[in-house]
């Protein structure tokens, strides 16, 4: 059903709209917890690419993607890979200036 719902998002709606990658997203959670980790990766990863391109690398969902494709290579027993994934994230906010307060 997943990949169903997943196609036809690509076909009316495009494949980086972001309808279409959160369907994307759901497979490849949906892949996970069927463990069938590799082809998660797989779709992790791609699901990340396009939102750090759609949405940006700051993006909530972005970050929620970094998050899934290091607990997939977790499972995976890719361990460096993945506090790798997680590092880049802290060392790309970490660079930023502090957000100022509005009151």
């Amino acid at each position: 059903m997943h990949r169903q719902v997943l196609q036809l998002y690509e076909k009316v709606l495009g494949k980086e709209h972001p309808h279409t990658l959160t369907s994307m997203n759901n497979l490849a959670l949906v892949l996970d917890k069927l463990g069938k980790y590799e082809e998660a990766e797989k779709m992790h990863r791609q699901v990340l690419q396009l939102r750090e391109k759609v949405l940006g690398k700051e993006h909530p969902h972005t970050l929620a993607s970094m998050n899934n494709l290091a607990l997939v290579l977790k499972k995976l027993g890719k361990y460096e890979e993945a506090d790798v994934s997680t590092q880049r994230d802290r060392d790309d906010t970490s660079s930023r200036p502090p957000k100022r307060s509005h009151s």
